[in-house]
């Protein structure tokens, strides 16, 4: 998902009135403004105090099962601050979910999930998806990774962000009702292309200055605030939108060519190469591809399935059509830049979902 640049210029634009209004000078930095710091940068306070509290670093294996790990959390999730010489509660995490993890009785499987994931001993992935099964909200778990990495993840409030991402043009993903890793891999993907962004006007930028910038940006509107510059629509449908909200079944394709997955029915299309298109496309793709690089890796994951399997893998590698055939409503020319050669588990990856996934998204799910 690409956030528009053009889009976001605009937006930073009034972004910087604004600030400049609110400090009586212009904006310079996240860090030197006043008002910024006033109302966004408690989140600094309150990212090192509950890292403090949290003092991962200090458990023990032996801490598994004793409460110490629980507790810690818990003080982690609690944590309220002094900032800008007043005490500020965690609003980055609603109260009702921090009641909620209290009540919680002493959990040994908890434990060693925690300490597990703060100490990197399992995929964040794993544990993104052991805590859905442990029944927390979207909200908690993103604090929980915050509080881990606020170089990687982002604390969320979902209604609020949809109505923000859709601000920044992107219409059709929603984090609401939407609690997985996929979701929130790419909810962190759009704050970090704000930061890029940020960061040519700000080389300090943070990601977290991106999620203050957005969150402004909404607070703008019910300030009073007239904003000065808009995309038209048709601008904003054009921005690329991918939605991963919609979960079909999975396919079963049991075929024994190198084609797994690209059933195309009866029409005839008529490709440049010839009517026998799928074995000379795919073979003319496969030898371009083999004279620049003889491991044929993956364009998404870089597997080589003859760096790993040796001789029998040589040559190898399973061809995805970037446009599904089955969509095409009339003959139509397919080119060898169409095609994209990915290794098995993520050509299955990219047919997961409808619509499919891009070879981008996909990138980013394994970051």
């Amino acid at each position: 998902m690409t956030v528009s640049n053009e889009r976001l210029e605009l937006l930073f634009n009034d972004f910087s009135k604004f600030i400049s209004i609110e400090d009586e000078k212009p904006f310079i930095s996240f860090k030197t403004s006043a008002w910024i710091d006033k109302t966004e940068n408690y989140k600094y306070a309150v990212y090192n105090e509950a890292r403090e509290n949290l003092g991962n670093k200090r458990w023990k294996t032996k801490d598994i099962g004793s409460g110490v790990i629980q507790k810690s959390v818990s003080s982690a999730i609690q944590t309220k601050v002094i900032h800008d010489y007043r005490q500020v509660e965690n609003n980055l995490i609603d109260w009702r979910k921090k009641d909620n993890f209290n009540k919680i009785s002493q959990n040994s499987k908890l434990e060693e999930l925690f300490f597990n994931f703060y100490k990197s001993k399992i995929p964040d992935q794993q544990a993104f998806e052991n805590l859905i099964e442990e029944k927390f909200s979207y909200q908690l778990i993103a604090y929980l990774f915050f509080i881990k990495d606020f170089n990687k993840y982002m604390p969320i409030t979902q209604e609020k962000f949809d109505e923000i991402f859709e601000q920044i043009g992107l219409m059709g993903f929603k984090t609401s009702y939407n609690l997985s890793w996929e979701n929130y891999s790419i909810y962190n993907y759009v704050i970090r292309q704000v930061r890029d962004f940020l960061k040519k006007r700000d080389v300090n930028a943070t990601l977290l200055d991106a999620h203050s910038f957005l969150w402004i940006l909404d607070q703008m509107k019910y300030m009073g605030f007239s904003f000065t510059n808009h995309l038209p629509p048709s601008t904003i449908r054009d921005i690329v939108e991918i939605e991963l909200i919609k979960t079909v079944p999975i396919e079963i394709i049991v075929e024994e060519n190198d084609e797994l997955g690209f059933p195309e029915g009866k029409d005839k299309y008529l490709l440049h190469i010839s009517k026998e298109r799928n074995q000379e496309l795919i073979k003319i793709a496969k030898e371009k591809r083999f004279k620049e690089n003889k491991k044929l890796c993956c364009e998404v994951c870089e597997f080589s399935f003859v760096d790993k399997y040796g001789e029998i893998g040589e040559g190898f590698i399973e061809a995805h059509h970037l446009f599904p055939i089955s969509e095409l409503r009339e003959e139509t020319l397919t080119k060898i830049e169409d095609i994209a050669l990915v290794c098995s588990n993520c050509h299955r990856m990219l047919h997961r979902r409808r619509p499919w996934l891009t070879l981008e998204n996909l990138k980013i799910l394994i970051l």
